[in-house]
Parts: C-alpha cells; structure tokens; sequence
C-alpha cells in the first residue's frame, strides 16, 4: 500500500487506528469467549464474522457493538441460514475489505 493510499485511508478512518477481530468460532467455544473479552476493551472495534463465526450474530453480545463495526461473510452467513437484518453489514467484498484492515500494519488484528 502506497504512502499517500495510508494517509488516504488513515484520514477516512478518521486517523484512528482500529483493533481487527476475525471470528470463526461458534458462540460456545472457548476462543469466542476471549475474542467477546477483548472485544469489550477496545475502543475501536471492527468485527469479521466468517465460518461458524456467523453463529454469533445470534447472542447478545453482537447487539453492543455499533452496526457499522460487524462484517459478515455472505456466503457463510447464507450457508448457515443465518439471517439476522439491521444489525450488520454483510458483504459481497468480504474479504477483499478483511484484507485490507489486516494489512494495514497500524491496525492490530486478532484471530480467534
């Protein structure tokens, strides 16, 4: 990623740097425990629901994040008849915008 493509991005963002969990896990595993443990001391939360990892969109832990920070895997969420409307933004470019917030190496990123 180019210089000015950084400084683009990082003024989109509003100059925060953002604190990237990818879950995979379903609700009950002991990972998604922690991951929901970090999650809730962050600041600046941006959540990637992928795999059995959709599952949580069905606890009420997803519902105290703002919409705008859940990602959601289409297929995946598709796949799983997991169909939960108003909460998440689920998208066709999943990975492509995962790939970004992961390599962009001012963010920290967690994978459970």
């Amino acid at each position: 990623m180019s210089k000015v493509h950084q400084k683009k991005r990082s003024y989109e963002n509003g100059g925060i740097l953002k604190d990237v969990f990818l879950l995979t896990k379903s609700p009950d595993h002991v990972r998604t425990r922690l991951c929901w443990r970090l999650i809730t001391q962050s600041e600046n939360v941006v959540l990637y629901l992928t795999g059995d990892g959709v599952y949580n969109l069905l606890c009420p832990s997803v519902q105290k994040l703002p919409p705008k920070k859940i990602l959601v895997c289409k297929e995946d969420q598709k796949a799983r008849g997991v169909q939960i409307e108003g909460i998440v933004i689920t998208l066709i470019d999943f990975y492509d915008r995962m790939i970004e917030d992961i390599m962009d190496e001012k963010n920290k990123v967690y994978v459970f």
